[in-house]
């Protein structure tokens, strides 16, 4: 595992569940994270203990895409009447071959993309580069599963 840089975390957003087995993460699929945000609840008796499913949740996330082709997969997912799994990546490290070795955590949300809308960013360079394009997505969570050190990631290791 590579060392915790909890102040300095960088995210991935993948469009698979990194989880399955045969699943290895290109770094030419995955799109940076800008911004996500999430809240799960769940009920509690009088002592404190949690009971009951947890409460349906959105989860926002903003990430920057590099070409128009890659944005269109947020928007067949839109149209789609089936959960998808959006896979988040925290500081991701790749080989050579450009597939990911290790990563520090990771968070497998499963739902529905309820809501998809473009947006650009600002330059922040005066050399005249292009805007980025964004998707800010919002997902209608059916599940969570986090990976971690208490609960590694298995990566399927390819030589290609």
């Amino acid at each position: 595992m590579p060392a915790l840089f909890s102040n300095q975390l960088k995210a991935l957003l993948v469009l698979d569940d990194i989880t399955e087995d045969g699943v290895s993460v290109w770094q030419n699929n995955c799109f940076t994270v800008q911004h996500f945000s999430y809240a799960c609840e769940r009920e509690r008796n009088q002592a404190g203990i949690p009971f009951g499913p947890t409460q349906t949740s959105y989860l926002n996330f903003t990430v920057k895409i590099a070409t128009g082709e890659s944005g269109k997969l947020f928007f067949e997912r839109l149209g789609a009447i089936e959960t998808y799994p959006f896979s988040f990546i925290f500081n991701a490290s790749f080989g050579d071959n450009k597939r990911m070795t290790e990563c520090e955590d990771a968070m497998v949300a499963t739902g529905y993309l309820v809501e998809v809308e473009e947006a650009f960013d600002e330059p922040k360079r005066k050399n005249g580069s292009q805007e980025q394009m964004l998707i800010k997505g919002t997902l209608l969570i059916s599940n969570l599963e986090y990976l971690g050190q208490e609960k590694p990631l298995q990566l399927m290791v390819t030589n290609d």
